[in-house]
């Protein structure tokens, strides 16, 4: 990925490894709480009122044990259906409800809880565990054991749930467990991207909170639509990816935009990489033509 490498060696470094859920509160000007505040933000986006309070995400996983502890994989890669997702939560809502909790299912994938009191907890963002080990990224702060012992209450009654042995039984991986992340109140909406161009709820979500316009990521740079400001937020790319996977993606991404600073097309460009060994650079119409730097 030639283009790729030329543009992290000459922008200016911003920041250290990030989540994608982090690095979009930080692109929206969105402040951190305990945690990047996304599940109020989130919540709203699926229809639920929650402008007041604290809101948690509680989103249904897998959990696999293993030689090197768990892994977890979201209700995405599992494919978790409507209809199933509104069982599961039917049968932990009164657990929830005689901790002092709401629990609230409006999509397969997304989860939330309310609570009716304070509560004080940091945790891990689903996209920084999703499909890796789990073993160090748990809740901590001063609620955090009394919100794990609902979720290890909860984890019991999903263990035997008639929707999980039925899932079992087609081969299918049963929902065992629920992921905490992303919790706070309704922040304020930060900085405006004339649009947003992203597949990822979380983007689309803040999106509307900043009152900016959305769609989905094209599939190459030429096929963005021309603005004063875009945020792009593109696919993850795949674990099992090829040679000529990144190849296709430096040509048809960070070749054009490497070339559109050269001739002024772009002003600057913030490239961000999360997850492991990520980061954020920033690059200036100038900074594209620092050939000594490699």
């Amino acid at each position: 990925m030639p283009a790729f490498e030329r543009l992290l060696a000459r922008g200016r470094a911003l920041s250290g490894e990030t989540s994608l859920a982090d690095a979009l509160c930080d692109a929206f000007g969105v402040a951190r709480q305990e945690d990047s505040p996304l599940a109020p933000v989130t919540a709203t986006y699926d229809g639920l009122n929650a402008n007041l309070g604290y809101w948690l995400r509680a989103d249904p996983v897998h959990l696999q044990v293993g030689m090197r502890g768990m892994t977890l994989l979201d209700a995405t890669h599992v494919g978790l259906s409507g209809l199933e997702s509104e069982a599961l939560a039917a049968s932990l809502k009164p657990l929830f409800e005689e901790a002092g909790w709401h629990l609230l299912a409006p999509t397969p994938e997304r989860w939330y809880g309310h609570p009716s009191h304070a509560v004080k907890l940091r945790t891990t963002p689903l996209d920084v565990v999703a499909t890796r080990h789990v073993n160090s990224a748990l809740p901590v702060g001063p609620s955090a054991a009394r919100v794990m012992r609902l979720v290890n209450d909860a984890q019991i009654i999903l263990h035997d749930h008639p929707i999980n042995q039925a899932r079992e039984r087609r081969g299918q991986m049963p929902i065992n467990g629920l992921w905490l992340w992303g919790g706070g109140e309704m922040p304020k909406g930060g900085r405006h991207f004339q649009q947003v161009l992203a597949e990822q709820t979380e983007a689309l979500a803040l999106a509307r909170l900043s009152g900016g316009a959305s769609a989905p990521c094209p599939a190459r740079l030429r096929d963005v639509p021309w603005a004063n400001s875009t945020l792009l937020v593109l696919p993850e790319f795949p674990a099992n990816a090829t040679a000529e996977d990144a190849a296709r993606l430096d040509a048809e991404w960070f070749m054009p935009l490497l070339h559109g600073l050269r001739i002024g097309r772009y002003r600057h460009v913030s490239v961000t990489l999360t997850g492991p060994e990520g980061g954020c650079v920033r690059l200036g119409m100038l900074d594209a033509w620092k050939v000594w730097k490699r």
